[in-house]
């Protein structure tokens, strides 16, 4: 398995009938491969966001990788990536940085 590509699985028909849609929001078909990577962190100040999938081995392992890319970062986890990935996005995607400087 690639580390940053975790295989989500796919929407359940009973999920996706239950998901209740706002505003612009498009309806996720049954069957629609959910988004998974560890790759999409937040780089924050002092720290890096990151997503966790409730797969020890591989949430591990993906924090690790991010430790020695980022020395200087604090790596923080984010449980409960699936319920971000149905709502169409990703910890990177979902924020709206800005800078220190």
């Amino acid at each position: 398995m690639d580390l940053f590509l975790h295989f989500q699985g796919f929407l359940m028909k009973k999920l996706s009938s239950r998901m209740q849609l706002e505003g612009e929001a498009k309806p996720r078909l049954p069957v629609t491969r959910l988004a998974a990577s560890y790759i999409n962190f937040y780089i924050a100040n002092g720290a890096i966001i990151a997503r966790q999938f409730g797969d020890q081995k591989w949430d591990d392992e993906a924090v690790r990788t991010l430790s020695l890319a980022f020395p200087d970062r604090e790596i923080e986890r984010v449980e409960g990536a699936r319920e971000i990935a149905l709502g169409g996005g990703n910890i990177h995607c979902i924020t709206q940085q800005q800078s220190a400087a």
